[in-house]
């Protein structure tokens, strides 16, 4: 197993599946987690009945895909509020981390809109940092990646379809993003060992 355990953040608006992602991986993987979610009281109560105010933590092992680089991974997992008026824990959250997840609910425009906000604070907060955007209730991926991109103000090929009620999709996106934070941190040792021999 890998020695050190990955600090993972779950972002994306209000209603995306953070907590649902968090608890999927939980129950499948194994762990505990701890959620900081109250009732909703405006108008978001359409949407959903409670919400994130701090934040969701878990932690968990990750076995890697077979013919991986990397070994099985201790995961930390924090999930933020996706609530604008909590963005202020964003920061606080991001701090050491060695990837992020931004999900987004391809079905909603708001979500859509809200979750490029998300992806601009947080390449802001954190720009060499790995990431993915994980979009649920996305029928047409082939169709559209270009043009929800555009939208989410990403590059297409951070795009990742995934339901966050379906542990087999949820671990399958943890494993791509932990795939580009060994990558890197691979690079980072490469370059650090040439400069010492050089």
């Amino acid at each position: 197993m890998s020695r050190a355990a990955r600090k993972i953040v779950v972002t994306g608006p209000f209603g995306a599946g953070k907590t649902t992602f968090a608890t999927t991986l939980t129950q499948g993987l194994g762990g505990t987690l701890t959620t900081t979610e109250t009732g909703v009281s405006d108008e978001t109560a359409a949407l959903k009945t409670s919400t994130t105010v701090a934040l969701d933590h878990t932690s968990f092992v990750v076995p890697p895909a077979p013919a991986s680089a990397w070994d099985a991974t201790h995961v930390t997992l924090f999930g933020t509020p996706g609530q604008q008026r909590f963005s202020f824990t964003w920061e606080l959250l991001a701090r050491n981390m060695d990837g992020y997840l931004v999900l987004v609910d391809a079905s909603r425009s708001a979500s859509i809109a809200q979750a490029a906000d998300v992806v601009a604070a947080f390449a802001r907060i954190a720009p060499a940092t790995p990431r993915l955007v994980a979009v649920s209730r996305w029928p047409d991926p082939a169709g559209t990646r270009t043009h929800l991109a555009q939208l989410l103000g990403t590059a297409p090929t951070a795009l990742v379809a995934c339901d966050p009620r379906d542990l087999a999709q949820s671990a399958a996106v943890l494993r791509l993003l932990l795939d580009g934070v060994h990558t890197l941190e691979n690079r980072r040792t490469q370059v650090v060992t040439d400069g010492v021999n050089a």
